[in-house]
């Protein structure tokens, strides 16, 4: 079991972090060697995932009984309400249980669709991982050990960034049902924390980003202390000119960071 120094509470129950986290990068890529340059992370769209089905998972209103949908209507219309009575707020859960478009196929593909789209254009993510000596990370996320590694001091982030849980990996995806069956932090949990077990090799932990307008590219950007940082990695098939390059890049108040040359 990784050394761990923090708890935080993540689908009802306790679940330990590692206190190095760790993120994988290119030193090709110009847009990567910023995490160690100038200290930032970037906070992605889930549409840029290379996994297609990742934060993807749409709300099950086609799985809806009539009894389900009247319980939908009455719960939100007592949410929404209220002031009402009980006979109004039955009377308005009976009448849109009849004309609600939601069993409607067409209608709830577009609305599903629009959905994911204002989702991601709101939503980033900063995937992490607990391993740092994974050959498939390497290969994948740092150019075949020619990048580096960067490990953070969690708890730090955790108190500087935001929330952060680790991902479930599973053989079928889980189904998530409309309100009240799961609530908003339930629906959040699995839809943004939920992928194939193909991708287990990952051992992802996220920190998410939220807001109710789109976000912009600057806005994804988030500047770290040099506190956060307490490990770089560099990868053994890194040529002597990156890696001196590399070294150079590293930022006076980052100078102390501990650093490992792979062998």
């Amino acid at each position: 079991m990784p050394n761990t120094n923090l708890k935080i509470l993540h689908e009802k129950s306790l679940v330990e972090i590692p206190s190095v986290i760790y993120k994988y990068r290119k030193w090709n890529n110009p847009e990567h060697r910023t995490i160690i340059s100038d200290k930032e992370v970037y906070f992605s769209s889930p549409c840029k995932f290379d996994d297609p089905l990742d934060c993807s998972i749409p709300i099950r209103y086609d799985l809806l009984t009539d009894k389900d949908i009247y319980n939908d209507f009455l719960y939100h219309s007592k949410i929404n309400n209220p002031k009402w009575s009980r006979q109004q707020h039955r009377r308005y859960a009976r009448e849109w249980t009849k004309k609600t478009p939601i069993k409607d196929k067409k209608y709830l593909e577009n609305a599903q669709k629009d959905f994911f789209e204002a989702f991601f254009d709101r939503f980033g993510v900063l995937s992490l991982t607990a391993n740092s000596i994974s050959d498939d990370m390497w290969i994948k996320y740092a150019d075949n050990y020619n990048g580096f590694c960067i490990g953070f001091n969690f708890e730090i982030i955790f108190k500087s960034v935001g929330g952060c849980g680790p991902v479930k990996y599973y053989d079928e995806l889980p189904i998530i049902y409309p309100m009240p069956k799961h609530t908003e932090d339930e629906q959040h949990i699995l839809q943004a924390y939920s992928k194939l077990k193909k991708w287990e090799f990952e051992k992802e932990y996220r920190i998410d980003k939220f807001s109710f307008v789109p976000l912009t590219e600057k806005q994804r950007i988030i500047k770290l202390s040099a506190e956060s940082y307490k490990e770089l990695i560099i990868g053994k098939g890194m040529n002597d000119k990156d890696k001196s390059d590399l070294l150079k890049s590293i930022p006076d108040d980052l100078k102390l960071i501990k650093i490992i040359e792979q062998k």
